[in-house]
């Protein structure tokens, strides 16, 4: 049990963090093609209290695909983009999202993507809780430092 504990309190390297971070959006990128646009599943057609065209639902469906852009960017480029406090609150708004997503997508009888990205969501919200999966590089992104002198 401790040894279990002491492995969830360690902080990952930089390089798994990056790695996890593209498979974890790679996998629901894909799940969302194959689901989405090559078999051709359902959206809801009421986007905040608001009834959309056949056009419309199509682009949303081409976004939930492309969702996996802005961590590709990241892995590519390895530069941060916000400081630490509002990285977790960009994971925390991908909990969110990954919900949201789930949310719109009409069920049917099998398990499909719908139930994919509501398991998949928890993983965003314990990496926003925790804040382990932000890299070292980010952590120190716009803090001054000082030295104190004694």
């Amino acid at each position: 049990m401790m040894k279990l504990l002491q492995f969830a309190t360690k902080r990952p390297k930089d390089s798994t963090i990056l790695w996890w971070l593209v498979v974890f959006w790679l996998i629901i990128s894909l799940a969302n093609y194959y689901n989405l646009i090559y078999q051709n599943d359902l959206l809801e057609t009421r986007f905040f209290w608001q009834d959309v065209s056949e056009n419309t639902v199509y682009i949303i469906k081409w976004l939930f695909v492309g969702v996996w852009l802005f961590p590709l960017y990241i892995w590519l480029t390895r530069q941060c983009i916000l400081k630490k406090k509002y990285m977790r609150y960009v994971q925390w708004w991908m909990w969110v999202l990954l919900l949201y997503m789930s949310s719109k997508i009409v069920e049917t009888p099998k398990l499909d993507v719908d139930a994919l990205l509501f398991l998949l969501a928890f993983p965003a919200l314990i990496a926003g809780i925790t804040g382990k999966c932000i890299t070292s590089k980010c952590l120190k992104y716009k803090e001054k430092i000082q030295k104190i002198r004694v």
